[in-house]
């Protein structure tokens, strides 16, 4: 009985040790060390999986997500600004929104299927103010 326990337990820390136990909210907190402060990063899979497609720096102002690279496929972003970030389902800064929090919890946002923004995003601005 002590052989099948260590085996199990063994087992266990084998995949935790090759991150198949990795839970979403410890795939939070990497991507979170991941995206460098100052930067809005954006990701193809909720929880901050698949490509990363966006890495911008907090410069204010309108960017676009690139049409090959991101484009109608971002499901997760950490704001790790200090400012507001805005999402725009549509190219040139229009069609819905959705405001990403500069601070606090609202600043994560590990899975946009959640909010029913999942692959909308196709541009997005970045505030002082706002949100």
């Amino acid at each position: 009985m002590r052989l099948g326990k260590s085996l199990a337990l063994t087992g266990t820390l084998a995949l935790l040790a090759c991150g198949l136990g990795t839970t979403p909210a410890s795939a939070a907190a990497q991507a979170a060390a991941s995206c460098p402060s100052g930067y809005v990063c954006m990701w193809e899979d909720p929880y901050y999986g698949g490509d990363l497609y966006v890495q911008q720096y907090a410069i204010n102002g309108h960017h676009e997500i690139d049409g090959w690279n991101g484009d109608n496929e971002i499901s997760s972003v950490i704001n790790n600004t200090g400012k507001c970030v805005v999402l725009y389902a549509n190219d040139a800064w229009s069609g819905r929104t959705h405001p990403i929090q500069k601070s606090g919890a609202q600043r994560l946002r590990p899975d946009l299927r959640l909010n029913g923004y999942d692959n909308e995003a196709e541009s997005y601005g970045i505030f002082n103010s706002g949100c």
